[in-house]
């Protein structure tokens, strides 16, 4: 007898366990809340919230350097407008400018793609794959934004369709033994070039 059939909820982290900055907020306060956040827990990425406390989008070390490099042509002066020595990114100007950019202003508009805490874990799997997205907001039935489900936290659930289906390989040395028995033409000189 099987259990109860699991659902987005048990994969998910649930919203309250990831950081949060206001989209009014500066990059330096971000830099400094994913600088601890990566140190304590691993997190490369922070949520950002507006005034009302809803999800606007994330702030991901990616896009902090993408706009560091966006940024650094425009900070350093004639001289990195004209070549591709950007001296003003790192002098005290181009990092003033930097530090006190809101983080609305470093955001892509958030994808509109979420799943529902109900949802079956490989809606959240086929939404990762095809839109290309690593974080997917989890919303509850009043749609607000309840958990975060990524590609990490349905390690599990594809670990359990591999036992389900028999599919689950074995040691290494198990997947090169089945490898040359299904292959018609094994000879002793094919499986050194596996060795």
């Amino acid at each position: 007898m099987t259990g109860p059939k699991e659902t987005v909820k048990d994969f998910m982290i649930p919203f309250t366990y990831y950081p949060s900055i206001n989209q009014n907020d500066t990059l330096m306060q971000a830099v400094n809340l994913i600088y601890l956040q990566a140190k304590e827990k691993g997190y490369r990425w922070i949520a950002v919230l507006d005034d009302h406390g809803n999800l606007t989008g994330f702030l991901t070390l990616r896009i902090i350097f993408e706009v560091m490099g966006d940024r650094a042509s425009k900070t350093g002066g004639l001289i990195g407008r004209l070549t591709d020595y950007r001296p003003g990114l790192f002098s005290a100007e181009g990092l003033k400018v930097l530090k006190n950019t809101p983080v609305k202003r470093c955001l892509r508009p958030l994808v509109d793609v979420f799943v529902e805490e109900t949802d079956d874990p490989l809606e959240a799997a086929e939404i990762i794959i095809n839109r290309r997205v690593a974080i997917v907001p989890v919303i509850n039935e009043q749609d607000r934004v309840v958990g975060i489900i990524r590609p990490v936290d349905l390690l599990s659930f594809i670990d359990k369709l591999f036992d389900d289906t028999g599919v689950k390989p074995g040691p290494g040395r198990k997947i090169k033994a089945n490898i040359f028995q299904s292959v018609n033409s094994f000879t002793p000189e094919l499986a050194q070039g596996f060795a």
